[in-house]
């Protein structure tokens, strides 16, 4: 139980199928044995809040910090939950206290933990600050890294989702993402790279959705197979249709993968992307009444969010509503 590369390996694998609850037994069965271990307390955080489970979370990843003020994924699990939690001005304030420490870190690690910080940033309208820590942080460390390749593509997305000009940047990350076409490894990493070519206009982003495709009639009906195709196929359709502004579409296609988008793994912060974007193509495509009843949770969730707010509020101007956001 304290062979902890082993936990690690197995909760990585846990956690891109969905299967979080997977992920805390792993942590559990592993405690016992490793409880002066503060890189267990960080792995068990982040089992918990994928378990939605955030007063544990919070717990177990502030145990590993007490033990290690320098253990990474216990802040990255914290940030986690202040998120989750609507803490975003707390949220900016640790990691900005916490960055200091992302040192001998590999490149996943310290671009995600940056990321996570952007995120704060774009919800609280510190656009000059989520830009920034884009050029200077999370893209360029090694361009060639799938992790870094979709926190690149994701932090763009979200950064033009709030309305931020983002220049040309879809374009150096597209000339790296276009090395992997023929990947089909997981889902989850393929439907960020077609948006990300879609993004920079590349017409490989439809020989990505056609390999898409392709690999989803291959998969059997059981398993981890039939996931490419009964939630990655929609869901590639859907991101080519809102990249290309075909927003109709882009909502049908989306809202057949949204509901089992849980399998294609990832975390609820980095699938959030996707609920974003089927968000904006219902406002783009003028169907107000679903979006309203998307957007309010959201904002009740995360008041502090100067983001959500401002998208309320002209949804409900548009709603003729007279409606404080």
């Amino acid at each position: 139980p304290r062979d902890l590369v082993s936990v690690k390996l197995g909760q990585y694998h846990r956690f891109n199928i969905g299967d979080a609850v997977g992920m805390l037994r792993l942590a559990q069965c592993a405690l016992p044995a490793c409880g002066d271990v503060p890189q267990m307390h960080g792995m068990a955080a982040f089992a918990w809040e994928q378990c939605h489970l955030m007063p544990q979370a919070e717990a177990a990843a502030r145990q590993a910090l007490a033990m290690s003020e320098r253990e990474p994924w216990a802040q990255h699990a914290l940030a986690h939950v202040m998120l989750t939690q609507g803490r975003l001005q707390e949220g900016l304030q640790f990691m900005e206290h916490s960055r200091a420490t992302w040192t001998r870190l590999n490149s996943f690690m310290v671009t995600h933990n940056w990321w996570h910080l952007a995120l704060f940033a774009i919800d609280l309208g510190m656009d000059d600050l989520a830009l920034r820590t884009y050029d200077e942080q999370v893209w360029g460390v090694v361009k060639s890294y799938s992790q870094d390749q979709i926190g690149a593509v994701s932090l763009l997305a979200r950064l033009e989702l709030a309305g931020i000009d983002v220049g040309d940047r879809w374009q150096d990350v597209a000339d790296h993402i276009a090395q992997r076409l023929d990947d089909q490894v997981l889902p989850f990493l393929d439907l960020q790279y077609l948006y990300g070519l879609a993004r920079a206009g590349r017409p490989q982003a439809q020989t990505l959705l056609d390999n898409i495709e392709r690999r989803g009639a291959q998969a059997g009906d059981d398993g981890a197979n039939a996931i490419w195709r009964q939630v990655a196929v929609p869901a590639a359709h859907g991101l080519l249709a809102h990249a290309q502004g075909r927003h109709a579409q882009a909502i049908d296609a989306l809202g057949q993968a949204l509901p089992q988008l849980l399998q294609i793994g990832g975390s609820h912060a980095q699938r959030d992307l996707f609920e974003q974007i089927h968000l904006d193509a219902l406002m783009r495509a003028g169907h107000w009444n679903a979006a309203q009843q998307q957007l309010q949770p959201r904002v009740n969730q995360q008041p502090q969010s100067l983001r959500l707010r401002r998208m309320a509020q002209r949804c409900y101007s548009t709603l003729g509503l007279a409606v404080s956001a």
